[in-house]
C-alpha cells in the first residue's frame, strides 16, 4: 500500500502480525517517540509488555502489528481483550518522519477491524496528555475523551494518561 504526504511524497508500507524478529524495530520505534518527550523505556515495569510481545499480545487473544517500510519497522499497533465486550487499543506509535500521513489512523482502524470481526462492542485505549496530535487522531477514529487520568510509569513520572472510549462497535 502507498500514503501520500502533503507534498506529494508516497511511502510503501505493509501492515502485518508482530514477528519475534521485529523486536528490536519495535522497541526503536517506541523508543524514538519517547525521546521526542524526554521519556525513558522501563521493562521492568511500564514497558514489561514489550519483553515478550508474543506471550503478552498474540497468545493472549489479542494481537500486534507492525507497519513495516522500506523493509524496517515504521509503526506499530495492538490490541488486547480486556473481557467478553471490551478490547483495549495499545502502542499505537509511529515515526516522526512517516506522521501527517494517514498512517497513524489506518493503523487504529487495523484495530478497530479487528474488533469488530471478533464481536466486541466496546474499545478502549489511555494515551499519554502530551500526545495531543494522537488524541485528535482518537476522535477523528470515533472515540471520546474521558475526564478519568492516571499516572502508572515510575520511570516517567510525569507521564499522565488519559482515557478513551468507543461504544457500539457492533453497530458500524
Amino acid at each position: 500500500m502507498t500514503a501520500h504526504a502533503p507534498g506529494g511524497n508516497t511511502v510503501s508500507y505493509t501492515i502485518r502480525p508482530y514477528r519475534p524478529e521485529d523486536r528490536p524495530g519495535v522497541i526503536a520505534v517506541i523508543e524514538s517517540v519517547y525521546r521526542e518527550y524526554n521519556y525513558v523505556m522501563g521493562f521492568d515495569e511500564f514497558d514489561r509488555d514489550l519483553v515478550d510481545i508474543p506471550s503478552t499480545y498474540q497468545d493472549s487473544g489479542g494481537e500486534f502489528w507492525v507497519l513495516e517500510s522500506g523493509g524496517t519497522v515504521a509503526g506499530t499497533t495492538a490490541v488486547l481483550t480486556k473481557d467478553a465486550e471490551t478490547c483495549e487499543l495499545k502502542r499505537l506509535y509511529l515515526l516522526k518522519s512517516l506522521r501527517g500521513r494517514g498512517l497513524g489512523r489506518t493503523l487504529a482502524g487495523t484495530v478497530l477491524d479487528w474488533a469488530r470481526e471478533h464481536g466486541f462492542r466496546r474499545i478502549v485505549l489511555w494515551s499519554d496528555t502530551l500526545f495531543e496530535p494522537a488524541h485528535m487522531l482518537y476522535v477523528k477514529c470515533g472515540f471520546t475523551p474521558t475526564g478519568k487520568t492516571r499516572s502508572i510509569d515510575p520511570l516517567n513520572p510525569t507521564c499522565v494518561e488519559r482515557f478513551f472510549v468507543k461504544e457500539n462497535l457492533r453497530e458500524e
